[in-house]
């Protein structure tokens, strides 16, 4: 995928900075305008009708020069804005004592404690503790706004949505995966209880679910959510659109992490937070590999017959599908779809296909995990490790002839990366569209791991995100 970054929003500048801004704005114009040589005015009469004239005339045109410096200024007139603007732009510290200030004169003002004024104050307090890593401190502040949505607009009020993913997210960082489910599914009960079965707008909470629950190693759960908003889009006829995209790509993906699962099969375990309570609508299917192709073939018609072409959508689209194939060992059918997708990217313009797929790309790797001395004792890790291997990556994306080159601590976590790069899979490097094999190729992993780590047994965590790919 061509990556396309975000230019974050301008920072601005709280309520009581505003005033010497737009002072400053005014007064770099006004300098601006006495620097440009202006031309000539044809001599008035002198007569008083001339003078009011001219007078008029000076008003109008300083009248309209302050509109177009307050339409440039465009300032937000909502200080709680300006603040998550703030926070946005990675001002925590200053935004977070603004706020502080500000819910202490609102509890002063306010004749009771459940005052609703108060939930986007805590909210954006939450928000500036999670951008300073203070998680369990964030935490507190989006409670303290959950309750204060249930206590004013009822215990199924819709507003306490986006607020308790905050708190998902808060319990995800501090590793309290079990907690963070538990919120992620009252999440989506409350939205699901504030839309009707066949509601687009519950869309996005059927996602998020089922995102999460694909991110936990659960792709039965996920798929029935999947599933649901294909059913969705179909009542509204837009299973051949482009808004079908997510759901279709999201179906394929539990297939495919059915088959390869995150952490290393011979030692997994159920991941913290797999035994959902979504109720499954229709009986579940297992290991349903045209199913899976079906909706990856769908999304490349979508693709294609789109009205407004996007070209690199249409690019990934077709790579997913080759993918698709050459992970279920089916290189036939993917060597033509990547020839394509590389005939595709060479004709977008700016794009540069040789370098593209000029290396491999790590499709599938299981987690190895971390050392058992990292488990069940006191304390934290103290330091990192790796484990760096060499190998071939062959022209149908398998690993050949591995070989260790250095590891630290020596023998620890060496027979896991192993064993989870023999079952890797990559999409093989592409030389004009045709799948060759790349020698050399290395993969170091990192882990945390005690000073004295014990010594090392199979027993994989599943907690880990696989590490990512190193190319020498």
């Amino acid at each position: 995928m061509l990556p396309v970054r975000r230019i974050p929003v301008t920072r601005l500048l709280l309520p009581a900075l505003l005033l010497g801004l737009a002072w400053g704005a005014f007064a770099e114009v006004e300098s601006q305008a006495e620097d440009v040589e202006q031309p000539a005015l044809p001599a008035a009469p002198d007569d008083t009708a001339a003078t009011a004239t001219t007078t008029a005339t000076a008003t109008a045109t300083a009248t309209a020069s302050m509109a177009t410096i307050e339409d440039a200024l465009d300032t937000p007139a909502d200080p709680l804005g300006m603040v998550a603007a703030q926070i946005e732009a990675g001002e925590f510290e200053p935004a977070e004592r603004w706020l502080e200030a500000h819910v202490a004169a609102l509890e002063d003002q306010s004749q009771h404690r459940y005052d609703g004024a108060l939930i986007r104050p805590y909210t954006l307090l939450g928000d500036a503790h999670m951008g300073q890593g203070e998680h369990a401190e964030a935490i507190g502040y989006y409670q303290q706004a959950i309750h204060l949505t249930r206590v004013n607009g009822g215990l199924k009020s819709p507003e306490q949505v986006e607020i308790v993913y905050r708190e998902a997210d808060a319990l995800r960082a501090l590793g309290q995966l079990q907690e963070a489910n538990s919120r992620e599914e009252y999440a989506f009960h409350i939205a699901s209880t504030n839309a009707s079965g066949s509601d687009e707008s519950l869309l996005p909470a059927l996602y998020r679910l089922a995102d999460w629950y694909v991110a936990l190693g659960n792709p039965f759960a996920a798929r029935e959510l999947y599933a649901q908003a294909t059913r969705i889009l179909g009542h509204h006829d837009k299973l051949d659109s482009r808004a079908a995209v997510p759901a279709l790509r999201g179906l394929a993906r539990t297939y495919r992490l059915e088959r390869f699962p995150a952490v290393y099969s011979a030692n997994s375990e159920s991941p913290a937070g797999s035994t959902p309570t979504v109720q499954m609508q229709q009986p579940m299917v297992l290991n349903n590999f045209p199913a899976g192709e079906q909706a990856l073939q769908q999304i490349v018609r979508i693709e294609q017959e789109a009205e407004n072409p996007e070209p690199i959508a249409l690019v990934e689209a077709v790579l997913d599908l080759a993918d698709w194939y050459l992970l279920f060992d089916k290189p036939r059918r993917a060597n033509p779809l990547y020839a394509h997708a590389y005939e595709l990217l060479g004709a977008v313009p700016g794009a540069d296909a040789p370098t593209y797929f000029a290396d491999p790309k790590l499709l599938y790797f299981p987690d190895p995990g971390t050392p058992r001395s990292n488990r069940g004792g006191p304390g934290t890790a103290s330091a990192t490790g790796f484990v760096e291997v060499a190998y071939e990556v062959t022209e149908t994306g398998q690993v050949r002839n591995l070989a260790t080159i250095a590891s630290e601590p020596p023998g620890v976590m060496d027979l896991r990366v192993r064993r989870s790069l023999r079952v890797a899979r990559y999409r093989p490097a592409l030389v004009d569209g045709v799948p060759v094999a790349r020698a050399l190729h290395t993969y170091r992993h990192e882990f945390p791991y005690r000073a004295e780590p014990a010594e090392e047994q199979a027993e994989p965590a599943t907690e880990t995100a696989p590490a990512e790919l190193v190319k020498h």
